[in-house]
């Protein structure tokens, strides 16, 4: 009688499940809602200094594509509600400029995960630059937007509702292919593409198979939104560096890095790089430059060894840190 009910009233199912999810996760949504409220002074300072210094493509500035229809369609897909297909489910690979594919390039596989808000035309835009910047191929896993509210919600929910599943499994199988076909791969994560990360990590970890291939791995995180990202002790001890290994890169007065990785030091693994006074949290405006200058970690991230297409040495980890 009661699975029949629950069959013919499915809205009232999702309801109850809501609710489930709420009163158990309580406690994160007490600590949120006071970290969006200390740290409000700076959601202006999200997209703002646009153009923030010479050479860049901010992505909110109309002359960074091939169009002002291109432009328009950005900002339209951002403001109405409409549900869309990802551009590139990790398919999709942009070059840099004058690249040559070498046999040590195809053992190598790097993604990038965008944020919200993201069309195609300016997914793809972070993915130019990102290449430019490692001279390297990046493959695209693109979260297509939804509209900012819903994609805003989405992340909500993933992160502070531990219901992150719809917004991770495909990136999720993308990466496990991965990592069983190369012998290295790297995550680029942006913004809510930290949440996939973290998502991503507790699968690999969990899965016995999946596990013998974690230390191929590699996340680096840019603007990070997650409030928490882990790695194995055991694997660590077993290959002498952290597994997966994670970084952070984190602008001081940006919104979501201060209500993401720098309010969560104690939960996150790997080594946080932080320029305490930088403002805005745009990719190719605010982050790219200087992570390819190195203004960051000052040339010690391993990261910055990836810079102009250069490999780092079998030895270039930050050394793990044991703060949990």
């Amino acid at each position: 009688m009661n699975s029949s009910a629950s069959a013919e009233n499915p809205p009232l199912t999702r309801l109850r499940k809501f609710a489930g999810r709420v009163v158990r996760n309580r406690r994160s949504i007490v600590r949120d809602l006071g970290l969006v409220a200390r740290n409000a002074g700076s959601l202006p300072w999200i997209v703002f200094p646009v153009k923030s210094e010479a050479g860049v493509r901010p992505e909110f500035h109309p002359d960074s594509y091939q169009s002002r229809w291109e432009y328009l369609s950005v900002l339209g897909q951002m403001l109405l509600p409409v549900e869309r297909r990802s551009a590139s489910e990790g398919t999709r690979v942009v070059l840099p400029p004058n690249f040559q594919w070498s046999d040590s390039s195809k053992q190598s596989k790097w993604f990038f995960l965008n944020g919200i808000a993201t069309a195609p035309a300016m997914a793809l835009l972070e993915t130019e630059e990102l290449a430019r910047a490692f001279h390297r191929p990046i493959h695209l896993i693109h979260t297509p937007t939804f509209g900012a509210v819903w994609d805003l919600w989405d992340a909500i929910t993933a992160r502070t509702l531990r219901k992150d599943g719809k917004l991770a499994r495909p990136a999720f199988n993308i990466v496990r292919n991965a990592l069983l076909s190369h012998e290295h791969v790297a995550l680029l994560c942006y913004s809510q593409g930290t949440i996939i990360a973290s998502y991503i990590v507790r699968k690999v970890l969990k899965d016995p198979v999946l596990r013998l291939h974690a230390h191929k791995l590699e996340i680096y995180c840019l603007a990070g939104v997650a409030d928490s990202m882990h790695i194995d002790l055991a694997l660590t001890a077993e290959h002498g560096h952290p597994v997966p290994y994670v970084e952070h890169f984190a602008n001081g007065q940006d919104f979501f890095a201060r209500i993401g990785v720098l309010s969560h030091y104690y939960s996150t693994s790997g080594p946080v790089f932080v320029r305490p006074e930088k403002k805005g949290h745009m990719l190719t405006d605010h982050y790219i430059p200087g992570i390819a200058r190195g203004d960051y970690c000052q040339g010690r991230s391993r990261l910055s060894k990836y810079v102009g297409g250069h490999l780092p040495a079998d030895t270039d980890y930050v050394a793990f840190d044991r703060r949990r």
